[in-house]
């Protein structure tokens, strides 16, 4: 299993504490480019894809964040 594998199991376990940098290593891995946007929040975008906002303030992905990321994988095939 990858380190990606396993970072795609973590979160859509739930279970977890994920961290900012690796919500952003699984976002550039799933092709979603950055885009800056006010102050300590960052945008992630892709093509026919709902938007990800990270709040950049924090060291860990707060409960609806993780939602968020857990949908994103969903939409990009993945199964809870």
């Amino acid at each position: 299993m990858t380190k990606l594998e396993k970072l795609i199991q973590k979160i859509l376990d739930g279970q977890s504490i994920i961290t900012i940098d690796e919500a952003e290593k699984l976002l550039q891995k799933l092709e979603y480019m950055a885009e800056k946007t006010t102050g300590s929040h960052i945008t992630y975008r892709k093509n026919h894809r709902e938007p990800v906002t990270l709040v950049l303030t924090t060291k860990e992905l707060k409960p609806y964040m993780l939602k968020k990321l857990q949908k994103v994988l969903q939409d990009e095939g993945y199964k809870l």
